[in-house]
């Protein structure tokens, strides 16, 4: 047995992450006050894997999960470990199950303060910021579309397209998470010239619609993609952008979404920057990217 910051500290069984997880998982989360609910981790758990730390009477005291996209590249997420025992070495354990698991691949966080030491000492390193902005939606003017560019709902015969719209602009493929989120609550697209250049997906998350991931070739039709799926019925919503899109991050202020937390987007090892405009102006979540 040993000690730790002058507590006892149980012994720690790590184990496979299963269904009958989460309902734990969710207790977790709840007690560091993050918005996840069964759903979310419904979500999350369905398209990827997890350890889970245990006592030996099979508590579960911590969790940790990775998202694979392809052999090359995959997120880490939805680390979260029991208050009484943060600081003793748990987080470091799964971390250290999930790099093992990964293999070779490139891999991303998001990380709170919290874990930025755990973080940088397994190699990973800051890339930027990313902003959690989320609010009651204000009522305001619509903002105007790019010229050239048409703007409609998706429907599922999009869901090819849209998967190699997302892998253009992140440079790998996800085309599970893509196919998932159009079956949630759909979201729109922008087309030009007869291709789709652009998207919002939405889906029930949190505490109401979570928007994300948001594409686009420039800030401005992001704007637009976002002010058109405000205009369904999505309560409360979130959307996490990257913190130098300023131009974004200040329009969202006017449609009450406001900045309420910011996190440090990281990653181990290199990954190409993807060629042309496209890119990826909010997250699916911060643990998908």
């Amino acid at each position: 047995m040993s000690q730790a910051a002058g507590k006892h500290t149980p012994e720690i069984v790590l184990r496979r992450m299963r269904a009958d997880d989460l309902a734990a998982g969710l207790k977790l989360t709840q007690s560091v006050n993050w918005s996840h609910r069964m759903g979310d981790w419904q979500f999350h758990f369905n398209l990827g894997r997890g350890w889970v730390a245990c006592d030996v009477h099979d508590q579960v005291l911590g969790t940790a999960m990775w998202w694979p996209y392809g052999d090359d590249f995959a997120t880490i997420g939805l680390i979260v470990v029991d208050r009484s025992l943060q600081g003793q070495g748990v987080g470091r354990q799964l971390m250290t199950m999930i790099m093992n698991d990964a293999g070779s691949r490139v891999l991303q966080l998001v990380a709170t303060n919290a874990g930025l030491k755990l973080y940088r000492q397994s190699g990973f390193k800051e890339l930027g910021g990313i902003e959690q902005r989320q609010g009651t939606v204000l009522p305001a003017a619509a903002a105007p579309v790019p010229s050239g560019t048409r703007l409609r709902d998706v429907t599922h015969d999009d869901v090819q397209a849209l998967c190699a719209l997302d892998a253009r602009a992140m440079g790998v493929s996800r085309d599970a998470l893509i196919s998932a989120l159009v079956n949630q609550d759909g979201g729109i697209l922008a087309e030009r010239d007869g291709q789709i250049v652009g998207c919002a997906l939405m889906r029930p998350a949190g505490r109401g619609t979570t928007i994300g991931p948001i594409i686009a070739d420039e800030q401005s039709l992001a704007m637009a993609l976002i002010d058109r799926c405000l205009e369904k019925p999505t309560g409360f919503t979130r959307v996490d952008i990257p913190a130098q899109t300023t131009e974004l991050g200040n329009w969202l202020d006017t449609r009450g979404l406001v900045c309420v937390d910011r996190v440090t987007l990281m990653r181990r090892g290199e990954l190409a920057q993807p060629p042309g405009k496209t890119r990826v102006f909010g997250l699916v979540s911060q643990a998908l990217g």
